[in-house]
């Protein structure tokens, strides 16, 4: 059974006082018994030298009747001895007893009297059966004259001195054990308040305090646990801050970040991580491959757990490029980082395209300039003939400058050397204008444009530049691409409000070739074209959706487009509608 502090002080104090009286009661008897012996001695001492004067004065009565007379006289008990050991007299044995008792020559006292010193012991009387005190001197005619005194008063002299001391010494124990309960108790209840203080403490309320008002040793206690408590609540409160500043740091990172631990099951994974290998819910305790079954992934991880040095390595999950890099952890584990490149490699792509395209567009119209240049310079070249090659260079260079001209404007607007500078135009008067521009080219197909703008649709808050480059490509499109007697329509309609304000929907539709379905996701790309050679035959640049695309969108709008072969296509796009006074 497990005992607590106040009662294990208890217990001490009432062990100690318990062999104290033990002690006392014990020392005293013996200390009292062996005094009273003392004086009782030398009582019988004066008494044994007065009786052996008395024996020396009736030398001619007999040593028995001496014995009877001196035993009535002291009230003690007077025995006789011969020197050869022989009892001679005996004041409590009567004359049948006396013959039969035993020779006393080796009694300790008869032989110190026989050797004519004061003999003395203390044994038990085999005659009458007791404990006494034995003196004995020598007396007349070299016999022996001795006295004994039984010991019963002495032991329950003792016997009744050591009841008081026991009975003192128990009430003293009683009281003792309460005074002793009171302290212990006093003494451990503010130890039992600081351990209840302390073990709240350690279950993560470092907000408890003990506050005591004590002077002493205790209060000493309670006043470092406090301060051990405000300290490590400081310490703590900082590692927690300093938790949630790397938690959110992490979570806040666009690079995935997977923590494992020696058997390479995730430990954390930031929300990065999660979105990037569609792990739902919880993420911990995922085993490598419930995370991503890609072998180069399950070795990567293989790698870092065993402390290996992983270089930095591409790696690809459903369709994303990564780039990964990972390292040991000093305690177990690892630590894997992904940088999702997946928009990097599509714009080293998109820019090798690029490059390859502009230098294809760029070399057809500088190609047919060369060569018609070439056949210029020959004398003998008829003038009609002359005069068409001129032409054709002449076309060319125009291309040229379009190509020239569409890319500075591509340039200037992503480079964001271009802003929009806003105000408030007609859609009506902005597409007539637009329209003008490509009047050259509708006019021999017989194509005309219709509005369809509603008073109410009618003006948007939007750079008129910007929107009369927009409509010109769409129109320069349109008519591209529609056959003979064919319709170009241009309708403004109320857009869903967006961003706290209303949107004007402006479509440009024609009943054209149409494109095919696998081509409208890039037709916004530059230099892309669903049916290039028919776009190059007829001067296209490649470059004009692009333009209408990064236009619309810096006006804070989408642009999309709805198209099927042989039905014709609708290019989508909003614009902001003018805010009320």
């Amino acid at each position: 059974m497990r005992l607590r502090a106040d009662h294990k002080l208890f217990l001490t104090y009432l062990a100690v006082i318990a062999a104290v009286v033990l002690a006392l009661t014990v020392g005293l008897g013996a200390l009292l018994r062996r005094h009273m012996t003392e004086m009782l001695a030398d009582d019988l001492r004066r008494e044994l030298l007065l009786a052996r004067s008395l024996y020396h004065d009736r030398p001619a009565a007999s040593p028995d009747s001496v014995a009877d007379w001196l035993g009535a006289v002291s009230g003690r008990r007077v025995t006789l001895i011969r020197r050869d050991g022989t009892v001679i007299g005996e004041s409590q044995v009567d004359d049948e007893r006396l013959a039969a008792m035993e020779n006393h020559a080796s009694r300790p006292e008869i032989r110190a009297a026989l050797q004519g010193r004061l003999g003395r012991a203390v044994r038990r009387s085999a005659s009458v059966g007791m404990d006494e005190l034995y003196m004995a001197v020598p007396a007349a005619g070299g016999s022996v004259i001795r006295l004994a005194v039984p010991l019963r008063e002495v032991r329950a002299t003792v016997a009744r001195v050591r009841r008081g001391v026991f009975g003192v010494g128990a009430l003293a124990l009683a009281l003792t054990a309460l005074l002793s309960l009171g302290f212990s108790v006093a003494i451990t209840r503010p130890l039992r308040r600081l351990a209840a203080v302390a073990r709240e403490m350690a279950g993560g309320d470092l907000g408890r305090r003990a506050r005591t008002r004590r002077d002493d040793e205790v209060g000493e206690l309670a006043e470092a646990l406090d301060t051990l408590a405000a300290e490590l609540q400081r310490r703590l409160g900082q590692l927690e801050g300093e938790r949630a500043e790397m938690q959110a740091l992490i979570d806040s990172m666009s690079e995935a970040v997977i923590a494992v631990d020696e058997r390479g099951r995730v430990r954390r994974a930031n929300p990065a991580a999660r979105r990037i290998f569609a792990l739902s819910g919880d993420p911990r305790g995922l085993a490598p491959d419930q995370v991503a079954r890609r072998p180069a992934f399950l070795e990567l991880v293989r790698r870092a757990i065993d402390g290996e040095a992983v270089p930095p390595s591409e790696l690809t999950h459903h369709g994303r490029h990564l780039l990964a890099t990972a390292h040991a952890l000093p305690a177990g584990g690892a630590v894997l980082v992904f940088l999702d490149v997946s928009e990097l490699r599509r714009l080293e792509g998109v820019r090798r395209d690029f490059v390859a395209n502009a230098s294809h567009e760029l070399k057809t119209p500088l190609t047919a300039i060369r060569g018609y240049a070439e056949t210029l310079l020959d004398p003998q070249l008829p003038p009609e003939l002359g005069r068409q090659f001129a032409g054709t260079v002449r076309e060319n260079a125009e291309r040229l400058q379009r190509i020239i001209d569409d890319l500075l404007d591509l340039s200037r607007i992503e480079s964001g050397g271009w802003r929009v500078e806003p105000e408030i135009v007609s859609l009506r008067e902005i597409a007539h204008d637009a329209w003008s521009s490509v009047q050259a080219a509708a006019a021999p197909k017989g194509v005309e444009l219709r509005v369809d703008v509603p008073a109410e649709c009618e003006f948007v808050d939007a750079d008129p530049a910007a929107v009369r480059q927009v409509l010109a490509n769409l129109f320069s499109n349109a008519v591209r691409y529609v056959g003979q007697d064919g319709r170009v329509e241009l309708r403004a309609r109320g857009g869903a409000p967006r961003d706290g304000r209303e949107w004007i929907e402006v479509e440009v539709r024609d009943d054209g070739a149409g494109i095919a379905q696998s081509h409208l996701p890039r037709i916004f790309e530059r230099f892309y074209r669903a049916d290039a050679a028919r776009s190059r035959a007829e001067g296209g640049t490649g470059l004009g959706l692009a333009i209408v695309k990064h236009l619309v969108e810096a006006h804070g709008g989408r642009v999309e487009a709805e198209s099927a072969l042989g039905q014709g296509t609708t290019i989508r796009f909003g614009l902001p509608a003018p805010e009320e006074a």
